[in-house]
Parts: structure tokens; sequence; C-alpha cells
């Protein structure tokens, strides 16, 4: 496989995190660097040329999906060529307004934001692209400004993560009391988890949220908000984060002041649910100090690559195909630990 390496600031690729997950945002520092990579370093056959514009910000979950479609195109036979926008909208439209004057045969989009990408839709459009949406939602219409779109349910992850927490409670608890800690406003993994959230936890007569602040899907992001949600004294029985950098970050603040996180809140333990599936995450749960994780796995590549071979053929595809997640707690946390990205 060969890839063009584009040189990035550290800075710029690499936010503050917490130490234990630092080695591996180093590792993969060099895949979120490329400006592209292709499968095949020879000319791909005719229908056989793919491009993927990714969010691309240091995020384990990007670095794993990416991987993961280069693995699939490889074993197909594609020549696919990767864009790693920075989390820029901007560089984003830029990357598309490049990708589609090379003609590809298929777009596949990560949004970075529900409508700021939507300019992206319209430029594979005038270029004659079809696009496949991958990762979370965009403002478009089925049939005329994608093919299909491709991703988990986060208004279903947002709800049961509500369930997770409310059922984590004794059913006598008089009020549980949950801070969020959200993702990057205008996404639509972020929109989808919230109100999901809302929406279930409405059901819930003793639950309320006390505090909502950013997470921006970082670990220290989430630290730094957590420490002010404790210095501000409200008071909280449950946390839930947007994804598993967020849950680790406000793990070290809670630690800091001396809260203990776990499963049984009648002890005084600080119950955290979030969304991932990461290496360190899972380990948490093991640990006993991440009560759950309801997962939004990177891996389905397969079905990327199985629509898009799908309306080559000819065939007209649904205007969602749902990606099919899973609840990890204590119990079966051993099962997926491979799984871990």
């Amino acid at each position: 496989m060969l890839c063009e390496i584009t040189a990035t600031p550290l800075e710029e690729m690499l936010p503050m995190k917490i130490q234990h997950i630092i080695m591996p945002v180093l590792a993969a520092a060099v895949v979120l660097g490329a400006e592209g990579c292709s499968s095949d370093s020879g000319s791909a056959p005719k229908g056989k040329v793919v491009e993927y514009s990714s969010v691309g910000d240091s995020n384990e979950w990007f670095v794993a999906f990416a991987h993961e479609l280069e693995k699939e195109a490889d074993k197909r036979g594609y020549q696919l060529r990767v864009r790693h926008a920075q989390a820029k909208i901007e560089k984003q439209i830029a990357d598309v307004e490049d990708i589609v004057s090379r003609k590809p045969d298929y777009l596949i989009l990560g949004p970075i934001d529900t409508k700021g990408s939507a300019g992206a839709l319209q430029i594979a459009r005038n270029a004659g692209v079809p696009v496949i949406v991958v990762n979370r939602d965009i403002a478009g219409r089925h049939g005329e400004d994608y093919v299909t779109k491709i991703y988990s349910d986060f208004n279903w992850i947002g709800e049961k993560m509500a369930e997770e927490i409310h059922e984590a409670f004794p059913a006598d608890w008089k009020k549980i009391r949950v801070v969020e800690l959200h993702g990057t406003p205008g996404g639509g993994n972020t929109i989808g988890m919230s109100e999901g959230f809302r929406k279930k936890m409405d059901q819930y007569d003793n639950m309320e949220i006390v505090a909502s602040q950013l997470g921006d899907f970082r670990a220290d992001v989430a630290q730094n908000s957590m420490e002010n949600i404790i210095q501000s004294g409200v008071k909280f029985d449950a946390v839930v984060c947007h994804f598993d950098t967020e849950a680790m970050g406000a793990m070290l603040a809670l630690k800091d002041a001396k809260r203990k996180t776990g499963s049984d809140p009648s002890k005084g333990e600080i119950i955290i649910v979030g969304n991932g599936g990461t290496k360190d995450g899972l380990k948490a749960v093991k640990a006993g100090e991440y009560h759950t994780i309801v997962s939004v796995t990177p891996y389905y590549a397969n079905q990327v690559f199985d629509a898009i071979e799908a309306h080559a053929s000819g065939k007209k595809l649904a205007p969602y195909i749902r990606v099919e997640d899973i609840i990890i707690d204590k119990d079966n946390v051993d099962e997926h630990m491979d799984s871990g990205f």
C-alpha cells in the first residue's frame, strides 16, 4: 500500500491527553497525518476507484474505521485514497473539491457537521460522483445528494445510556442526578445521543440532568469540564459521556476529588455510562470503574463496500442502513476485549 505523508504539527494532531492514552494516539499519528493512501500502486480498473473524506481528528475511532476501509478495499481489489480533514469543515470542503476533480467512482463521506459538511454533497453531485455517507448524519436528499447513509443509530445509543444509568440505581432512589459530558456541537452523533438520552430520561420521574458541559470527545476537555462541575458544588450521582475518552477524563477528575466510580451507588460510587469500545474503555469496565459502554463499532467497512457494489449493479438502496451496536458491561466485557480499538 502506498501512502503520501503530509507533515502535520503535533499540537494540531495530538491534543493534550491523559498519560495512559498518549502512546496509542502517537502510534496513530502517522495514519492521521496521511494526506491519502492508495491500496493499489498502479492504475485501478474502471469502477474500482473510491475516495474517503474522513473527519480525521486523533480520535481512536476514526483511526480504526479508516484502517478497516483500507483493509476491505484491498481485499476487494479497490483503489482507496483517504483524506483526513483534521476536524475542520473548510478543509473537508476543499478536500472534496479536489477529490471530485479526480473523478473517482465513489466518494465515502464522513461528515464533520450535519449542516456545515452538507456543501460537500452538492460539490459531489455537480461532479456526478455518487456519495456513501458514513459515521454520522448529514443534511441532504436521498437519491439525489447521496446513495445511502451507513452508521450507528445514535438516538438508540442515547436511549440505552439513559436506561443503563436508571437501572444501576435501586427502585426507591429518590432522584438520579446526571452530569452530561457531550460531544462536539453540530455533529450528528452528538445530536442523536443527546436527543435519545433526553427522550428516554423523560420516561423516568426520578431522573434529571443537573449539568451539561462540553466533552468534545477528548479526555482533557472532559476532565476540565468535570473539574469545573465538581468545584461548582453541583450534587450528582451519575455521568453520561458521549465517548470513552470523555469518560477517562471524567474519571481522572473524580479521582482527584476523592470520588469513587463504579456500579454501586449505595456505596457512594458515581455511575459512569458512555459510548465507544476503546481498549482503555474496556479495561476500565473490567476494572469496575466504568459501569457500562454502549458500543459504537468502527468495524463495518464490509457494509460500506457491499452498498457500493449493490449500487454499482443498479440496485436502489434504503436511505439509511443501520450498523448494529451492543451493550458492554462487567458481565460480558471479557468477550469483547479483543475488539477494542
